[in-house]
């Protein structure tokens, strides 16, 4: 058997569905279009915001003006001046104190300087003997060195109680 086809009578492409697979190619890649467009976009305003943040790393003037750099600074000093009071053991301290405050001695006010070591101690004494005792506790102690004496001076509370009004001043360990 042989088959013959005559191609001028007849049309053997359906443009109903070649234009129905066409539309729908196109609508998938105008969307794949759009997708990408806002990716590219998403990604460039990444990178600028990236790029602005390594060049403040870098050194680089990024448009921070100067006053705002130096609030920035204060407030990051601020903080780490709070961090540093607390880095050490007030117990510790106390502790220390307590071994060498004799009986007759009160401690009114205590003041560590972490930065220089130093510690300002501030009381009242019953008598001068009381607060010798307390400088020669403080000296040979081992905890504490170059105690001094800053003042001294008598005080009357009422009619009847008298003692010595007294500032000390020396270096400790405080960590």
């Amino acid at each position: 058997m042989l088959l013959r086809i005559n191609l001028a009578t007849k049309t053997y492409l359906d443009r109903r569905k070649f234009n129905l697979i066409a539309g729908i190619s196109l609508l998938v890649l105008v969307l794949l279009l759009l997708f990408n467009i806002s990716r590219v976009a998403s990604n460039a305003g990444k990178l600028s915001s990236t790029g602005k943040e390594l060049g403040l790393t870098q050194g680089k003037d990024a448009g921070v003006p100067q006053k705002d750099y130096q609030e920035v600074v204060a407030r990051i000093k601020f903080a780490n001046d709070i961090i540093e009071k607390k880095s050490f053991s007030w117990i510790t301290l106390l502790d220390k104190l307590e071994g060498v405050v004799p009986d007759g001695v009160a401690i009114s006010r205590v003041e560590p300087k972490p930065k220089t070591e130093e510690l300002s101690i501030a009381g009242v004494a019953k008598t001068f003997g009381n607060l010798r005792q307390f400088l020669e506790n403080l000296e040979t102690s081992g905890q504490f060195r170059d105690v001094y004496l800053l003042n001294q001076s008598e005080v009357t509370v009422g009619d009847t109680q008298q003692g010595l009004s007294f500032s000390i001043n020396c270096k400790v360990n405080l960590k």
